[in-house]
């Protein structure tokens, strides 16, 4: 299992003999299956980890544990440093296993579907984006290590990829381990099956078929606000399936303290593990998901149509994928090459509602970031360098593009500013909103200050 010289490999296996005795034995088996150590260099051991997100984890939860487990060791105290892009082996010296392989083979033959899930929601199907990045990270770490980060729960809009985060964790545990209880539901069906189950009187078997799974994973958990009885029904369940280590996600379109009527308890358990959130796709992730979709369709349309459609289409990554849909199926029937200009006309009732729900110009997201942040609208415009005004500026920039149609010559006209700026900033900006916790909430703020005026 464990890479590098042997005497690296003694002292790590000192070290978690250690570690095992601070932790619990499902955490510690997790945690140290995942590192494996590499090298020494002076007093530092150097530590094999898949990447800097579960190297950022293992660095808020354990790093304390990890560095005390490395002191004194035979009268010395080691430091840790963390590498990225290293896995365990896990069959590295197995002896080959012909019923395994029989059953490999089968199940490419007959590919598992998890119940109630599309078989196009797998990870390889997601675009990766700056907005989604770090919760398509996070679940399939899930997925991966299931019991890693418990409960994991993830939150945004309408529409932008939750759902498929969700099921694609099922198809990964499911492909990977044929004989793992998988339960995927919508909140509004476990809804229904607990009604049915007090109905039928079968409430001992209702609780059984989710108490008794490995994976649990549930779609739009506000659902549950108000509903005092199915609270307690999922608070019991939940309790009973983290009390085992199994894996829980849920997602949600808020965070867990947002939902109105939700029990502190349950707020609670929902926040007491990993809370991520999905932004709002950027032009260049829509056209990611637009080029990714269409691999699967025989008639192709142009990549400056695919374009045109990313730039006109994002407030919701299912609209984008239905407006590809609608001009495959005009192609194919039509035996006729899609335009622009046909795009336009097939997709105006699609460009209609997107403008409609954001009719925003570049003079109200200018005011409106420059009174979020106390400027003026000057200091927005100049070309001042301070932090208090750079980082406003950018992202007053970032929104003009991501709320209205304008091109980036038009909005660097509006900033006085060339298009290479505003290109700039609206690169930049996803990156240091997931870095900055501050600005993200002020971007969300402004966002819903434009949209309700």
């Amino acid at each position: 299992m464990y890479h590098g010289d042997s005497g690296v490999r003694q002292l790590w296996e000192l070290a978690c003999s250690k570690l095992n005795s601070f932790l619990n034995p499902v955490t510690y088996e997790q945690i140290a299956h995942n590192i494996i150590p590499l090298r020494l260099e002076d007093k530092n051991i150097h530590l094999g980890i898949s990447d800097s997100f579960f190297g950022d984890w293992l660095n808020d939860n354990f790093g304390t544990d990890i560095s005390n487990a490395l002191k004194d060791i035979n009268g010395v105290s080691y430091s840790f440093v963390f590498e990225e892009g290293h896995r365990p082996e896990e069959f590295e010296n197995a002896e080959p296993d012909t019923g395994a392989a029989e059953a490999h083979v089968e199940a490419v033959i007959k590919p598992l579907i998890p119940r109630g899930c599309n078989a196009q929601h797998t990870f390889d199907n997601f675009a990766v984006g700056e907005e989604n990045r770090y919760s398509y990270t996070a679940a399939r770490t899930a997925a991966e290590s299931p019991g890693l980060y418990n409960p994991l729960y993830i939150y945004g809009g309408t529409g932008l990829g939750k759902t498929h985060l969700l099921q694609a964790v099922a198809h990964h545990v499911l492909s990977h381990n044929p004989k793992s209880v998988v339960k995927y539901v919508t909140c509004e069906e476990f809804l229904n099956r607990y009604v049915g189950s007090i109905k039928n009187q079968k409430m001992g078997e209702f609780r059984d078929s989710f108490r008794g799974v490995d994976v649990f994973l549930v779609d739009d958990v506000h659902f549950l606000s108000t509903k005092t009885q199915l609270q307690e029904e999922f608070f019991n369940t939940f309790n009973t399936l983290h009390n085992y280590n199994k894996q829980i996600i849920m997602t949600s379109d808020k965070q867990p303290a947002e939902i109105h009527g939700l029990e502190e308890r349950l707020v609670s358990r929902f926040e007491s593990g990993l809370t991520t959130e999905i932004f709002p796709p950027g032009f260049e992730t829509r056209l990611a998901i637009l080029q990714l979709v269409q691999e699967k369709h025989l008639i192709k349309i142009d990549e400056a149509v695919l374009r045109f459609v990313a730039a006109r289409i994002s407030s919701s990554v299912r609209r984008l994928i239905g407006s590809l849909t609608r001009l495959v199926a005009y192609a194919s029937v039509s035996n006729c090459q899609i335009t622009e200009r046909l795009a336009e006309d097939l997709l105006r009732p699609l460009f209609e509602e997107e403008q409609s729900s954001k009719n925003i110009t570049i003079d109200a997201i200018q005011k409106a970031v420059s009174d979020h942040f106390e400027l003026s609208r000057n200091d927005i415009l100049s070309s001042q360098r301070p932090k208090n005004m750079v980082e406003p500026r950018m992202l007053a920039m970032y929104l003009c593009r991501e709320l209205t149609n304008h091109s980036f010559p038009e909005i660097g006209q509006a900033f006085h500013k060339n298009h290479a700026t505003v290109m700039n900033a609206v690169k930049k900006i996803p990156g240091l909103c997931l870095k900055d916790e501050k600005l993200r909430r002020s971007a969300e703020i402004i966002k819903r200050r434009l949209r309700s005026n």
